[in-house]
């Protein structure tokens, strides 16, 4: 933390007192009111603090606490409470923006059984290769192939 712009840059050279152990010591910075985090740590112990009135918002039951401290819930079963409401909460609204976001996007049309399934590099060019599901439907599964005689030459083991 910067030094107060209004402080002489000697700030350090005029020696404070310490309000817990009442020594002499020169501050390291113009905010320093104790000598050490020891004393800091004692004067917050010697004057605690007031206790103050919450209402816990998942039971909504008042209850008390330290306002030093954060606490919001009156127990960990109200703050798992919590917890598990918002992770549905984030859930479901994780679910509607893909639901809406999935309807602007894919249009209702009829799919194409032999409409490319993929598309994948070859292992050996690198080259895009289209990938067709062909037993998609029983007539890409079993089709029928007019065979003239002359067409088809049976290859043999020589």
């Amino acid at each position: 933390m910067s030094p107060d712009p209004g402080l002489s840059p000697d700030f350090t050279r005029l020696p404070h007192s310490c309000p817990v152990c009442l020594g002499q010591f020169h501050p390291d910075n113009p905010r320093q009111v104790y000598c050490s985090p020891v004393c800091k740590q004692a004067a917050r112990r010697s004057d605690p603090a007031e206790l103050a009135a919450h209402t816990c918002p998942v039971c909504q039951t008042e209850f008390t606490a330290n306002p030093r401290m954060r606490q919001v819930y009156c127990s960990p079963d109200s703050r798992r409470d919590a917890e598990n409401q918002r992770n549905r909460d984030r859930n479901h609204e994780r679910a509607r923006r893909l639901a809406d976001q999935q309807a602007t996007t894919l249009p209702a049309r009829a799919a194409d059984p032999l409409q490319p399934a993929a598309v994948r590099n070859c292992p050996h060019c690198d080259q895009p290769v289209t990938i067709v599901a062909l037993l998609a439907t029983p007539e890409a599964a079993r089709p029928t192939i007019h065979q003239p005689g002359s067409d088809i030459i049976a290859l043999r083991r020589i």
